[in-house]
């Protein structure tokens, strides 16, 4: 049954993907960098897709995993970026995705490990500029990634790529705050901001909507307290109107900040300094 699980799991992530393919870039998770090299803060939380089978007897098949992102600041170094030497930082994302329900090591592909160098300048915590121009990714210097078991390999993006492998978040062009929350994270009361943000793509084929909620805590490291994401795929004939999309799947993911703390070590330590 757990490879079986995993083995969907790669599959949604990989329909997600391919639906998304366009909007991969965005700066959702990162909102401050820490004043401390090597700070860092750690998600829980779960991942539930449904995907509709209106043919069978047995309903709707529902699929359920545990995740955890943990993010990480492991290491400050100057770099060129827009022309001249500018502090960076390296920010490191592991990502671990298991059954739900199931005490065991994830899978193959259950660990995604995603290490940047970001310039500090383009870290505002903001969604929009003081030109009110919207950020809508962080640039990367460089960078390396690692799936599960295999070789680690360079990045070749400029731009935070952290969806779906890392989060569900993507960007979102209406992104707005809304009222304050006050939250529960490591035994201690935190404020947070609540910002609502919708994105649709939709071709002749296929129509997707990412809805989400990120609570912003300036502060937390890194600036985000917990998130919640919904997304909703239809698909229809190519010829067929837009009237004819039928729902196909609902992936609902639910992030919430357990734990921060100081001491961070890149696990890609040895590929950088290579």
């Amino acid at each position: 049954m757990k490879r079986v699980l995993n083995s969907l799991l790669q599959i949604a992530l990989t329909v997600v993907c391919l639906a998304w393919g366009g909007a991969s870039e965005a700066q959702v998770l990162i909102w401050n960098l820490p004043k401390e090299d090597g700070t860092w803060i750690r998600f829980e939380g779960t991942y539930k897709q449904t995907q509709s089978r209106p043919n069978s007897a047995a309903g709707d098949q529902i699929l359920e995993w545990q995740q955890e992102l943990l993010i990480s600041s492991v290491g400050k170094q100057t770099a060129e970026y827009q022309g001249k030497e500018q502090p960076c930082r390296w920010v490191e994302f592991r990502s671990t995705t298991k059954p739900a329900g199931v005490d065991q090591a994830p899978g193959p592909g259950g660990v995604y490990i995603y290490k940047v160098l970001i310039p500090e300048v383009s870290v505002i915590g903001k969604p929009a500029d003081e030109e009110q121009v919207p950020v809508t990714f962080l640039p990367v210097i460089e960078g390396l990634r690692r799936v599960g078991d295999r070789p680690v390999e360079k990045v070749t993006e400029k731009a935070l790529a952290v969806y779906p492998h890392i989060s569900q978040l993507t960007y979102y062009p209406d992104l707005a705050p809304g009222d304050p929350d006050s939250l529960l994270i490591a035994g201690e009361n935190v404020t947070a901001q609540i910002n609502k943000g919708t994105r649709l793509l939709e071709d002749k084929r296929s129509r997707s909507l990412n809805a989400a909620t990120l609570w912003l805590a300036p502060k937390l490291p890194f600036g985000l307290a917990k998130f919640g994401v919904k997304i909703e795929r239809d698909t229809k004939l190519p010829s067929a109107p837009a009237s004819e999309f039928k729902r196909t799947a609902v992936i609902e993911v639910e992030m919430a900040a357990v734990e921060t703390g100081a001491g961070a070590r890149s696990e890609l330590a040895e590929e950088t300094e290579q």
